[in-house]
């Protein structure tokens, strides 16, 4: 097979063809290299290819399959990681100057043990905006990550490297952090599959802060079902059954599920093209035998503004250990979130944290009688690097602020969420819809987000060849 087929294959596939001896994971990852090498250029995802060690994990995992040894759905399946997550032998930069002279990680992230305990295979570290937040910074020391689905343009806030990975079949299956959106919004940028989980039930031990509270770390993919598969191999101990348990549900009916619709004017301003697509979703779901109830959510409008606090409180923390480098942070890393962090008086940090309590108590009695919360992944397409502003209904606004309005929230009070593509552009740029749920929801955000990628049928459109816009 061409290097562009075996690149196109999701976990599943990979799967059959490894336990039939059609395919061995040598030569799969093989041509994971060989395309990053040539697309890497290009898209500027991977910070670090781990060539040498990642073959040797490739033949190791052949061997596995020779032994007739199964250590399940990830075994010689090629992963990336944001290079916020250690990784035995490598150095986690953050994507900051401030770390570039630290040396190698002496052992792999929680994250990572779990990864190569269920023999997947790690190809590289992506890049990401600076110790995860902050803008897009074009004099950073490694420069933009594109987005494959229209070369110019922005890719998301800071597992960008991941999705671009992923999306341009630079690996089946990315591993990236959510502090305020940062695995979604790439994710529907891109054109790509994006889970964060609840939070705390991912273990972060080994993965750089930024805000230890409101961090979550989780994959991303092409398909859903891949995402499902990295979450059972992040998440439980006895892979092997969840597995199988969950192959046994992915497809089971959503007939009678509630849907819950948010409404008011924080969710009415998109973008048309965005309208359109959550339109032709919501017809989906009400095929599907769904009943769709609007509701309002308590607060919302207030909750970017806390979660705020609790980032500069937190990030400032974990920082002041490197006063002494404060000449190498990037600018709007160290103007937005460290020194801000300084000057906020405990009583402030301490207050948002109660009013985020709050807020979560309120949050699960206004959803008690719906199964999900659907949503788009966010108001608007991916704006051309180097643009500030979005035009939303003939005005302008911030694109950060934008791009995060619907993802933010979800991190406060700590809720599992999807984003799945549910439309393309004229310009070939995706739109996404975000599925949600009360914490420990994981799989029910996982079937109903296969079930609408199915319908859709927008996998094969969004393949994995980088484009330029005309």
């Amino acid at each position: 097979m061409s290097v562009e087929k075996l690149c196109e294959f999701g976990v599943f596939e990979l799967a059959q063809l490894y336990r039939r001896g059609e395919l061995s994971p040598v030569e799969v990852v093989n041509a994971h290299l060989q395309r990053c090498a040539r697309l890497n250029p290009v898209l500027n995802a991977y910070l670090l290819i781990m060539h040498d060690s990642a073959m040797q994990a490739a033949r190791a995992a052949e061997c596995l399959f020779q032994a007739e040894i199964d250590l399940g759905l990830l075994q010689g399946i090629p992963i990336s990681v944001k290079d916020l997550i250690r990784v035995r032998g490598t150095r986690t930069t953050a994507g900051s100057r401030v770390l570039l002279q630290e040396p190698p990680d002496p052992e792999d992230a929680a994250v990572v043990q779990r990864l190569r305990a269920a023999g997947a295979v790690i190809i590289g570290k992506t890049n990401l905006h600076e110790f995860a937040s902050g803008d897009p910074d074009p004099d950073g020391p490694f420069g933009l990550v594109q987005n494959p689905r229209a070369i110019g343009y922005h890719s998301g806030m800071s597992s960008s490297g991941a999705a671009a990975a992923v999306a341009a079949g630079l690996g089946v299956i990315g591993l990236g952090t959510d502090t305020g959106g940062s695995i979604r919004i790439p994710a529907y940028l891109c054109g790509v599959a994006g889970l964060k989980p609840t939070n705390g039930r991912i273990p972060l031990d080994g993965i750089i802060p930024l805000s230890w509270t409101l961090d979550t770390v989780g994959p991303l993919a092409r398909r859903v079902r891949d995402v499902a598969a990295a979450f059972v191999g992040l998440e439980s101990t006895e892979r092997l059954q969840r597995e199988t348990d969950f192959l046994n549900q992915l497809n089971e009916s959503v007939r009678g599920w509630r849907i819950g619709i948010p409404v008011g004017d924080y969710f009415s301003r998109l973008q048309p093209v965005v309208t359109s697509a959550f339109k032709r979703t919501l017809k989906i779901l009400e095929d599907f035998g769904c009943q769709l109830i609007e509701f309002t959510l308590p607060g919302i409008e207030e909750m970017a503004e806390l979660s705020l606090i609790i980032i500069r409180g937190e990030a400032s923390v974990y920082h002041e250990k490197y006063r002494d480098r404060e000449h190498l942070y990037g600018l709007g890393f160290l103007k937005e979130r460290i020194i801000p962090g300084r000057e906020l008086r405990a009583s402030t940090y301490l207050a948002a944290c109660q009013q985020k309590i709050e807020f979560q108590k309120k949050w699960l009695e206004a959803t008690r009688q719906i199964d999900v919360l659907i949503m788009p992944s966010g108001p608007a397409l991916a704006p051309r690097h180097g643009v500030s502003k979005i035009e939303i209904e003939e005005e302008s606004f911030p694109f950060r602020p934008v791009l995060s309005r619907f993802a933010r929230p979800f991190n406060l009070v700590g809720w599992p969420a999807l984003s799945v593509p549910n439309g393309v552009s004229v310009e070939g740029l995706p739109t996404g819809v975000q599925i949600i749920c009360v914490p420990n929801g994981e799989f029910r955000l996982l079937i109903l987000g296969h079930q609408v990628e199915q319908a859709l049928g927008l996998t094969a459109k969004l393949d994995i060849e980088p484009k330029y816009p005309n």
